[in-house]
Formats: structure tokens, sequence, C-alpha cells
């Protein structure tokens, strides 16, 4: 029996070897001020003080697999940021004061090839001490669970159909985008130099509501309408000027507007910022009446504090989020978004709730930089538990389409900034561009499916009078809606032989197809007239 059981112990050891991999930082190659320093509880007894220095470690694999990639890592001298490096390309990671030794994760999902990797620890503000890197293997069949519903309640059939098209198409190609500072400048001179245009827009409310002789408040609502309707994607941000009027200022070091007070309903500062939401909230309303989804994407960077509302930290921005949605969706009846919250590092107490998100976008400005920024697609969609789609919203220069398919980097769309960023060889060359939009992994306008009447892969949307029938993100599964009180669903096949019959409460209804073979069935509410549904 001792002889099985020492076998066993045995057989455990190897196999968690064989599962997690530690490479001692002592044993990295150490630059630029790194040193070793003897720890007699560190894993190998000895650990690197970064100072302003750097650590490489050159690995081989014996096989390819996928990894999690962790840092033993204590942070004395306060919160700290610096970065990964693998092979190229780079995560940045940030640490909170703590002089224990913690084990985070900096990378998730990576891919490495058998043979040889070069990872790097570079220092951005350095100051850090390190025990010791780990490769933990994991499944990548278990990456993605991706929403299949709206966070918004009854959403309009357009923006279903919208969501639906970024589901179909994530991991399978990119969205090309451009941010528009002048009303389409930067889309004009892409197609202009191209022959060819992007398929998303990114517009801006900043302008709006302020009272500018100069401005027409109307230009970006004009924008998306006539975007959309040439089968495009409006989606917006909105850098939100000192609701108090005391500024036109956005940027936390030129306006002293408070957010904390978003916790008082009794100030100033919460009845400006109702004020401001309630304005932008009738644009919107503008865009849903005539039948516009939109993409928005509010409050963004902030965790970076360098806007106002990010200036006070997690709880005040969170509130925020969550009240802007509960006022827009509940208030004032907008069911025509999806929203986005923008990341930043170490911003996870900042996150509104998955309840308040539809995706999340990252920021990237990394100058001349084309990869596919995989470390970065890799840890959002871990962060987020594989339910949310990951997007570049916004960035410097893009990557290149490559190196995306290369490390399977399946970002839903990018949106170079305006200006400089579209039109400037220092970020992205004319060359790039056309290459981009010539790459069958890139989508541009002209490639873009009818959004008005786009369906899922496995269902045909029908309706009539009253009734709508559409898609839900499942596969076997519809949304029944209508404008009056629904008492009985009945579902038919072609010789009108009642098949499935349900009771729902109130105007919507959901209904399964689990089961039924390919073909057409009649769909029928109460007293209003069938709709056929196709299933493939």
């Amino acid at each position: 029996m001792q002889k099985a059981i020492s076998i066993l112990a045995i057989f455990l050891l190897i196999t968690s070897i064989g599962f997690a991999q530690k490479f001692e930082a002592e044993s990295a190659t150490l630059s630029g001020g790194a040193i070793k320093t003897a720890l007699a509880s560190a894993s190998g007894s000895y650990i690197v003080e970064q100072k302003e220095g750097n650590l490489t470690f050159n690995l081989t694999f014996a096989e390819e697999a996928t990894y999690n990639i962790y840092v033993q890592v204590a942070s004395p001298s306060g919160y700290k940021a610096n970065n990964m490096v693998i092979n190229g390309s780079s995560i940045t990671f940030a640490t909170n004061q703590n002089s224990n030794y913690i084990k985070l994760k900096v990378a998730s999902f990576q891919k490495l090839a058998a043979g040889a990797h070069k990872v790097e620890i570079t220092q951005s503000w350095g100051w850090i001490n390190i025990d010791y890197i780990e490769f933990e293997k994991v499944d990548p069949s278990t990456r993605f669970n991706i929403n299949k519903t709206l966070v918004t309640p009854n959403p309009t059939d357009e923006v279903v159909r919208l969501y639906q098209f970024l589901y179909d198409n994530y991991n399978k190609k990119i969205i090309s985008g451009v941010m528009t500072g002048k009303s389409m400048e930067e889309v004009n001179w892409l197609k202009s130099k191209t022959g060819k245009e992007p398929a998303l827009i990114g517009l801006d409310f900043m302008h709006c509501g302020r009272g500018y002789s100069w401005y027409n408040n109307n230009e970006p609502n004009n924008d998306a309408m006539n975007y959309y309707n040439r089968n495009g994607i409006p989606a917006f941000c909105w850098h939100w000027r000192d609701p108090s009027r005391k500024t036109e200022e956005f940027y936390t070091d030129k306006t002293t507007f408070d957010i904390s007070k978003i916790f008082d309903e009794t100030s100033d500062e919460y009845k400006a910022m109702i004020k401001d939401i309630d304005y932008i909230s009738g644009l919107l309303k503008k865009l849903q009446d005539n039948k516009v989804p939109v993409i928005w994407r509010p409050l963004h960077e902030a965790a970076g504090g360098w806007f106002w509302w990010g200036a006070k930290g997690a709880a005040p921005c969170k509130k925020l989020w969550q009240l802007m949605f509960d006022r827009m969706v509940n208030f004032h009846g907008l069911h025509n978004l999806i929203w986005v919250w923008t990341r930043e590092p170490n911003d996870d107490a900042w996150y509104p709730g998955d309840e308040y998100v539809d995706i999340v976008g990252r920021d990237i400005y990394k100058d001349g930089d084309h990869s596919s920024q995989i470390l970065e697609f890799n840890d959002m969609t871990s962060r987020y538990g594989g339910k949310k789609m990951v997007t570049i919203s916004e960035s410097g220069s893009f990557p290149d389409a490559d190196n995306l398919i290369m490390d399977g980097a399946g970002w839903s769309w990018f949106m170079p900034w305006y200006g400089g960023f579209v039109t400037d060889s220092k970020y992205n060359s004319l060359d790039l561009w056309k290459k981009m939009f010539a790459s069958d992994y890139v989508l541009t306008l002209d490639e873009m499916p009818n959004l008005k009447t786009y369906t899922a892969t496995s269902m045909i949307l029908n309706r009539i009078n009253n009734l709508h029938v559409y898609p839900t993100y499942f596969d076997e599964l519809i949304n029944i809606r209508s404008d009056k009180l629904i008492q009985t669903v009945s579902v038919y096949n072609q010789l009108g032989i009642p098949i499935k019959t349900i009771n729902p409460e109130g105007g919507n209804a959901v209904i399964s197809f689990a089961g039924f073979p390919s073909g057409m069935y009649l769909v029928k509410a109460d007293n209003e007239a069938a709709v056929k549904v196709f299933k493939r």
C-alpha cells in the first residue's frame, strides 16, 4: 500500500509540473539596473528588484500549447505599471501598493508554438520586485461564451440585427472603422486615396448642447443616419464638457467639476449631470425614432483619471454609468443602444457590471505598432469571462490584418482617431490602409450586409401588422413581440397542424424551435395574422 501511494504522489507531481511551469526571476538576463537579491522566503531564495531595469527570459517549450501567464510580484513602492512583452507583443500590468508577494495574472490564453520564445518584463515605472513567472496550460476551447442577449430590455429590431451581425462576425473578420472629427472628413479622405470606405464611423456629441453658434447640433445625428442608410455602423462617444458650464473643458486638470456629487441628488452638480444626460438622450431618441441603432460608448477611459468623470475614483464613476443607463433606458425609453465600456489597466473596481455592458473596448495608442495586440485581446477576453465581445474602440496605429490572422486576435472592430492618426504615415501609412481594405479579413462599407434586414444564420425574420418575430442569439430560439397583450402563441407546421403552444405574459415571448426539422413554420399570436418562420 505504501508503494502505491508513493507512485501516485509521483504521478501527481509530474502532472502538476506538466501543466504549470515556473521560471525564476533570477534566471533571467537582467539589464538597466535590475539586481538579484537574496530572500529566504522566495521561491528560489532570490528575487529581482527591477528598479528601472528590465528582465529577459529566453524560454523553450517542447510542444505547442495555450497558457495563462502569471508574475509573482511585490510592489513596496506603491502603485506601479510595467510591461510584459512576449515575442514582441506587449501588455501593461499594474500592481497596487503591497510589500507581500502575490501571483498576478498578466496574460491569458496565450498560444505559444513549440520552440524558443522571448519573454520580457520592461519598465514603465519600474520599481517592483519579481520572484518568478509561471506558465499554466489551459484549454483554449473554454475561451469564449459570448453574451447572446443585449443588456437593454426589449431592444429595437434594428439594434437586435446590428448586435446579431457583430456576434456572427466575431472572430471571423474585423470591421474597419475611423473616427471622424469634422463631418466625414476622414471617410472622404480614405475614399479618395483607397477607393473604399470603412464599415464603421466614430462620432462624438462633444459640441452638442453647448449653445455654440458655429456648430449644428444635428450634425452627428445626420452623419449617423446617412451612414447607417448605406449599411454603415455609427459608434458614438461623448467628450462630456463640464456640466456646470463654468468651463468648456472635460479634462480633469482644466475643470473642478466634482463627479462625487452624483451621490447627492439635491446638489447642483447632480442636477447638471441629469440635465446633460436628458439632452443627449433626446438626440439618441431621434435616432431611435428614425430606426437607427447606435454603438454607445460613454464615460470612456474613466480609470485613466484624465477626464472629470474619472477624477474621483471608481465609486462615483460606476454610479454615474448606472444612473445614465437607468435614465436613458427606463426614463427616456432608449432601446436602440449597444453599451460599450472602455477598459483601462487596473480598472476592475470601475466596471459597471455585466448587466450594464454589452461590449468592452480598449483604447490603444502605440505609435507605429501594427502588431495584433494579442496580449490585450486575450487578457480582456479572460477578464470578462469570455462573455463580452472585445474591440479596439480607439487607436493611434492599428493592427495589420496579417498579424491579426496569425495570432488569432479576433477584435470586433478597430477605429483610429481622427486627423493625423488617419492620414499621417507616422501612425498608419497609406499602403497599410490599402492593404487592410483589400484584405479578405477586413470588412469595408461596400462589403457590409443590409443591416436593416440582417438576420441570424439559422432563423429568418418575418413580421406582419403588430406582430414582430425575430431571432434571438440562440440559433433555435425566436423572440415574439406585439404591440398588444399576447395571451397565446402557437406554432403550426406547413400542413397547418399545431405543434406547440405557449401562454406568455404581456406583449413578449420567447419560443424554442429545438428539435424541429428544417422547413417553414407559421407563428400565430391570438388573432393576429400568422407569420412565416424558416428554420434552416
